[in-house]
């Protein structure tokens, strides 16, 4: 599934961090700092990797208040237990699946 590029360029996520379904597509990517493969989702051509899960809404927007604080970009994404956490990682590339 395709996210919807144009109407995220417009948003304000510091204001309102939750990204509705279908305005992301999930990914894994790597980073110049670590060899690892890591969970992501990428939003408007940029990269956010996967940061923790909370089960309340309210402790969703403290942590990203508190990654913003710390100058931080943060998304929040709803999921089946709870609230999602991801982070912009602005060095980022996209990883191929394990051969």
């Amino acid at each position: 599934m395709q996210p919807t590029m144009s109407s995220l360029s417009n948003r304000d996520f510091k204001n309102n961090p939750f990204l509705p379904p279908g305005e992301y597509c999930t990914c894994h990517i790597g980073i110049s700092e670590s060899d690892e493969r890591m969970a992501a989702i990428i939003v408007n051509k940029q990269y956010y990797s996967f940061f923790k899960s909370v089960k309340d809404r309210e402790k969703a927007l403290s942590v990203v208040n508190k990654l913003q604080e710390k100058g931080n970009d943060a998304l929040i994404v709803k999921n089946p237990k709870g609230y999602s956490i991801w982070v912009l990682e602005p060095t980022a590339y996209l990883r191929r699946s394990k051969q």
